[in-house]
């Protein structure tokens, strides 16, 4: 079990900590849930008591309520970083033809499949195969295409500000 797995655990009882603990920050308020239930801190030891101890709800809660304006910082910083990271990307790469290139070359994938599906005899038992790859490339090439454009038609008009 990781940080991750013992997140959602948390989560069914605590949203917002169990959102904290899969995240980047996950390893320090690990260690103030190993030491409100007394165990080592060490996913599978704080899950495992989690799952032992009847008032775990109560405990993760109050946890919760107590650090809830740190918490929320903490997973605004997280979210700071993600939109760097995305705003970084754009701008890191904006002098190499890569992006454009992968772009290119997963549309033109995608058409091939397409021609392959409608004008040429594919085999009965290569279909679903063939539906597959459609469909992971398909959504590879909606992530490039959200990399040029942004992923919604508001991020464009708070770019535009």
């Amino acid at each position: 079990m990781d940080l991750s797995d013992l997140g959602k655990t948390i989560a069914g009882f605590a949203p917002l900590l169990g959102s904290v603990v899969g995240g980047p920050a996950g390893g320090a308020i690990g260690s103030v849930i190993a030491s409100a239930f007394g165990v080592e801190d060490k996913p599978s030891q704080i899950a495992q008591a989690i799952k032992n101890d009847p008032d775990a709800a109560i405990k993760l809660r109050k946890i919760e309520l107590d650090n809830k304006t740190e918490l929320e910082r903490i997973k605004m910083e997280e979210a700071k970083a993600v939109i760097a990271d995305k705003q970084n990307a754009r701008t890191n790469h904006k002098h190499s033809r890569m992006p454009a290139i992968l772009s290119g070359v997963l549309s033109l994938v995608i058409v091939g499949i397409i021609y392959l599906l409608f004008y040429t005899p594919v085999p009965e038992e290569s279909k679903d195969v063939l539906f597959v790859i459609l469909g992971a490339v398909m959504k590879e090439w909606g992530g490039a295409m959200q990399y040029w454009f942004g992923t919604t038609r508001g991020s464009a008009n708070k770019d535009i500000r």
